[in-house]
């Protein structure tokens, strides 16, 4: 009967062992290890701090490289923002607004505008609106696309904006001639310069109105005279263009 007694003890002891060691280690170490599992705040947490290291990092960036090409902090600022989000042409708005500031600028206006009269007639005295001599055209597209009023005659037109240098040209810039047989050195021609070596303008010669390459047409380039700029530099076309160049990189 003893060692019955004694065994029906030692069993119901170690029941009880068993219980405790289910009700307080057991649980104490569940809900250790329920408590190190991330919660939604905490994780709420990193990302902002991710955020926020994603900026301080793009604003170091900036404030290093002042000294580099706009179009050069630009794309280093996209590369360190495509580690956490990819940037494309679509889902970036800056590339939208950059690329529609490039289509719109005056000078493209200008030279739009300017080759929709290509083939019309030149009449010497005329202005428009089908018929044009070479002064009547230029004074036609500066007003139209750019607001500014030019003088009636290409001689006087020559003294208006700045003075350029074959070699300085730029799209947008008027370009005047000396086309005398006696070559005097005075204004008798104008046209619009395009860019690579093209000007745009109203030939007596063409009975038209023609775009002409310097190099392929020597007897302009030998009868340049200058240059002039009547519109004002626009910063933000010249970074409009830079970034342009890089944005269609992405």
């Amino acid at each position: 009967m003893n060692l019955i007694r004694n065994t029906l003890m030692v069993v119901a002891f170690l029941q009880l062992l068993g219980f405790l060691y289910i009700k307080f280690i057991h649980q104490e170490n569940k809900q250790t290890s329920t408590t190190n599992k991330p919660s939604s705040f905490s994780t709420f947490n990193q990302k902002m701090i991710d955020n926020i290291v994603m900026v301080t990092v793009v604003h170091d960036l900036k404030t290093k490289k002042k000294e580099l090409p706009l179009s050069t902090q630009y794309t280093d600022t996209l590369k360190v923002a495509s580690s956490k989000t990819k940037v494309t042409k679509k889902s970036n708005p800056i590339c939208k607004v950059y690329k529609n500031t490039t289509k719109t600028s005056t000078y493209a206006k200008i030279e739009s505008y300017a080759k929709k009269f290509l083939g019309h007639k030149y009449v010497w005295g005329a202005t428009g609106p089908k018929t044009f001599d070479c002064s009547g055209f230029t004074q036609k597209i500066y007003r139209k696309t750019a607001g500014i009023n030019l003088p009636r005659v290409s001689k006087e037109q020559a003294q208006v904006g700045t003075y350029v240098k074959y070699n300085r040209l730029k799209q947008g810039d008027m370009v005047f001639f000396d086309t005398s047989k006696e070559h005097t050195g005075e204004v008798n021609h104008v046209g619009i310069y395009l860019g690579k070596n093209n000007f745009i303008h109203a030939s007596s010669g063409k009975k038209a109105v023609v775009i002409t390459n310097f190099n392929k047409k020597k007897f302009y380039k030998n009868r340049f005279l200058w240059g002039r700029r009547v519109l004002k530099e626009q910063s933000n076309e010249k970074i409009a263009a830079l970034l342009q160049k890089k944005i269609s990189d992405i």
